[in-house]
């Protein structure tokens, strides 16, 4: 029997834009091969066109997203992100116990560049990225590691991850930035704040 991939779980939906939940280890589009699975091809099959991402998840990364409907939303979301006027929270899975986790508690900078898969810290000569741990707790049932809390102010290609594996605290399941081998890894985007097109105010979404 063929596998019905799971339909994709919508938080908030308008004209202007979707708020979904992307799965952990699915894409959130393919643009060379727009048939191949994503969580852009799965809304389309759940019956929702013209799609366009404002922007994205890692791969392995799942939880909150917002997709524009419109092009005049996308250029209004995309505008917003420019302007760092979006509040993104992470929680993310490191492979410290929770004693070291919470000397991350603050904030945190780098200058990141790419190099070829992979994100890099760099001296000079790479963006500006910021976040902030805002808290740390024990991860349940693994006594060496840690759950934190991130704010993220930048969205830099695998920002989150390489920024903890610089500070000492890769994720727990990410060896691409020396994080110890686990099933899986566990980085979710828990809560977004951002103006919505056409409105006057703020709106936060949080994920189910």
């Amino acid at each position: 029997m063929l596998d019905v991939p799971v339909p994709i779980t919508i938080v908030h939906q308008s004209d202007h834009e979707l708020v979904v939940v992307k799965p952990a280890n699915l894409a959130s589009e393919h643009t060379r091969d727009p048939q191949a699975d994503s969580l852009v091809f799965r809304l389309g099959q759940q019956g929702f066109a013209g799609l366009r991402c404002v922007h994205r998840l890692d791969g392995p990364a799942c939880g909150l997203m917002l997709v524009a409907r419109t092009a005049e939303s996308a250029r209004h979301y995309s505008a917003e992100i420019e302007k760092r006027h979006w509040h993104k929270w992470y929680v993310a899975r490191l492979a410290v116990p929770v004693r070291v986790a919470s000397l991350l508690v603050g904030s945190h900078k780098a200058y990141l560049s790419t190099d070829g898969k992979s994100a890099v810290v760099v001296r000079s000569g790479g963006k500006p990225s910021f976040l902030d741990v805002a808290a740390a707790a024990p991860a349940p049932g693994l006594p060496d590691a840690s759950d934190v809390l991130i704010e993220l102010h930048t969205g830099r290609f695998h920002q989150i991850r390489v920024m903890m594996a610089n500070l000492g605290a890769p994720l727990v399941g990410d060896d691409r930035y020396g994080g110890p081998p686990a099933p899986a890894m566990y980085l979710e985007h828990v809560m977004l704040g951002a103006r919505p097109f056409g409105g006057t105010g703020w709106h936060v979404w949080t994920a189910p």
